[in-house]
């Protein structure tokens, strides 16, 4: 099994707070974070903003001044998967640790640290995602990263 980052490899940016649990509040500016993204296209609004309220965790990254910079989303049974969705970074929050941020704090969220299996979708990002030890899957899968875990015990 890869190495892979923990979530204490990784600093919040300076200016930046992380938080779980984001609800209705968060849905405008989400779905402004959101517009424009290949993974939505043909998903009406409604439909993103029920996605993200429907999620199992919630997580958004915000400045000092209260705007949200970064969001990002986890369905999990708990056990054996979760599939992580729409992670996003406000184009002037980029190349500054925010998604490595989010991502760590996903992964050690109670409802996805222990799952055997996390799964994304992603043309563009392997490289962020390899640091936490996500591979790609082989085909006829396509664009998938796969995290796998041993975990024994559970």
């Amino acid at each position: 099994m890869p190495n892979r980052a923990a979530a204490s490899d990784f600093c919040i940016p300076n200016g930046i707070r992380l938080v779980d649990g984001l609800d209705e509040r968060a849905v405008p500016e989400t779905l402004a974070l959101l517009e424009g993204t290949y993974w939505n296209e043909g998903v009406s609004r409604d439909a993103v903003a029920r996605s993200h309220l429907g999620s199992t965790v919630w997580v958004g990254a915000f400045e000092d001044a209260g705007a949200l910079v970064g969001s990002a989303r986890v369905l999990s049974d708990g056990a054996k998967i979760a599939w992580i969705y729409d992670v996003i970074v406000r184009p002037d929050w980029r190349g500054q640790g925010v998604a490595q941020a989010l991502m760590a704090f996903l992964l050690a969220h109670p409802a996805v640290r222990d799952v055997r299996r996390v799964r994304l979708n992603t043309r563009d990002a392997q490289r962020l995602y390899a640091k936490f030890g996500f591979r790609d899957s082989p085909p006829p899968l396509g664009p998938e990263m796969v995290l796998e875990r041993d975990i024994t015990g559970t």
